[in-house]
């Protein structure tokens, strides 16, 4: 399971807006050695991404950093301030844009939950990179750096490179920032190891080769056997380091002119390799999303499952087991009983003269004590044994592996600690109240559970009968009852 990194609260924000500026500087400068002409925009661009992350993570107080690290990258290029300055703005505001459309739709997703949110969070990739694309490509026509009729074909080129950054970078970013995960076995080491070893190799083949015999565009599809590998046999800091690796190995060599996306002209190229990036990470990180939002959904269903469970089977006044389990449980406990010829009890305890309670002071008095009552019992039993709710003031208890002079002992201590009760409900003093209690074992004075209910029931009664306030065991097997 993972944990989520504390936040650098303790670092001022104006620290990070500068290690922010120097490490998008850095990261533009060495994009910037990909370049397309006129030298401004990359096949993908890095720094957009880092910037969105950044954002989602720091808060939007960091913007001057994303500002000031853009705006030198492009200073260094073009030498002119104001071309400078508005790409940097552009920038900004696409990271700002990007990140509250985030915090909206989906949240600060640590790791993507739900396969709509990966969906999402492409669109609005899309969507908040027009803004720098728009933003840049518009100034640099205004100073004459871009001809208008090539507007289109760099505003293009811009977005798609703003767009590859933050859907390569932002969620490699965020699902580095957990942590911690549950430590791998062996076996899911060695699994790991061979998914990366044959992950490099099937890369090295599609891309790093200029022939036409093994630059085919079709071989491209091996990739995604491999994603859906990650998806459901790792975590998504696997998914997003995998498709990072192929997505900067294929950019490099399509930039170059090797592999399958550099048979035709730039543009082309660079259509189908945005297209082939999306297509490897929307589907590693939605299968990723998708096995994550199952195993949530099972333990949601299994958490209610045990919910009805409990429902079915508890009292809801006392919170005891209900007759339903005690069948259950008794029929269990008989059977282990009886293949290791070991004694199984049952107690019935009913409270004498309880309806007295109820009309005298009403039946939430009545309900207070049955509930005093049930605290007792619970605090009388072993983890082995159960106690009950039989109905109206009846309670049951099940008690394995007891031999009769310990349930003799046990029975007689619960009848006293009953006796001792001094029940007040609401500041109105209800009185002491006894109880009469029924013992049966087996195989002692039953031979099947439901003789032994009945024959622990019988001697409860005859216990009432003889003069309440006492506990009777029921007569053994074939023998005359002989009240204790």
């Amino acid at each position: 399971m993972w944990d989520s990194a504390p936040p650098m609260q303790r670092v001022p924000h104006w620290w990070q807006a500068a290690l922010l500026a120097a490490v998008y500087f850095v990261a533009a400068k060495l994009s910037l050695l990909l370049a397309i002409p006129p030298g401004y925009a990359t096949a993908v661009w890095p720094p957009s991404g880092l910037a969105l992350a950044a954002t989602l993570l720091l808060g939007n107080r960091v913007w001057p950093g994303i500002w000031l690290g853009a705006a030198l990258a492009n200073y260094t290029v073009s030498s002119s301030l104001a071309l400078a300055v508005a790409m940097g703005t552009g920038n900004a505001l696409e990271a700002m844009a990007g990140a509250a459309l985030v915090r909206h739709y989906i949240g600060v997703p640590r790791r993507f939950e739900r396969g709509r949110d990966v969906v999402v969070f492409v669109a609005i990739a899309a969507l908040s990179c027009t803004i720098a694309a728009t933003v840049a490509v518009l100034s640099m026509a205004t100073v004459g750096l871009v001809f208008w009729p090539q507007f289109l074909q760099n505003w293009w080129t811009w977005w798609q490179g703003d767009v590859a950054g933050i859907i390569i970078v932002t969620p490699l970013i965020l699902t580095w920032r957990l942590r911690r995960a549950a430590l791998w076995s062996r076996w899911k080491m060695l699994e790991a190891a061979c998914f990366g070893s044959l992950l490099v190799m099937v890369t090295l083949f599609i891309f790093s080769n200029d022939t036409q015999i093994f630059s085919q565009f079709p071989l491209t599809f091996a990739i995604l056997p491999f994603m859906i590998w990650a998806a459901f046999r790792f975590s998504q800091r696997i998914v997003t380091t995998a498709f990072a690796f192929v997505s900067a190995f294929a950019i490099y060599h399509t930039i170059n002119g090797i592999g399958p996306f550099a048979l035709w002209s730039l543009n082309e190229s660079l259509l189908t390799l945005l297209a082939f990036i999306s297509t490897i990470v929307v589907t590693g990180l939605v299968l990723s999303a998708l096995r994550i939002e199952r195993a949530r959904a099972m333990h949601e269903l299994e958490r209610t499952l045990i919910g009805l469970r409990e429902q079915a089977i508890t009292d809801p006044l006392t919170g005891l087991y209900n007759r339903r389990y005690l069948w259950e449980f008794l029929r269990r406990e008989w059977i282990r009983a009886k293949r290791k010829d070991e004694s199984l009890a049952v107690i019935m305890i009913d409270l004498d003269h309880f309806k007295r309670i109820n009309d005298a002071h009403g039946h939430q008095a009545g309900d207070f004590v049955l509930v005093a009552v049930a605290g007792l019992l619970r605090n009388q039993i072993r983890s082995s044994d159960i106690v009950c709710r039989y109905g109206g003031e009846e309670f049951a208890l099940v008690l394995p592996e007891a031999s009769l002079e310990n349930v003799r002992l046990r029975a007689e201590h619960i009848r006293a600690a009953i006796k001792r009760l001094n029940f007040a409900h609401q500041g109105v003093p209800l009185g002491r109240i006894t109880a009469s209690l029924g013992v049966a074992l087996f195989p002692h004075h039953a031979d099947n559970p439901d003789s032994l209910i009945r024959a622990a029931d019988e001697a409860m009664y005859q216990a009432k009968h003889v003069g309440r306030d006492r506990t009777v065991f029921s007569p053994p097997l074939h023998r005359e009852f002989k009240p204790v």
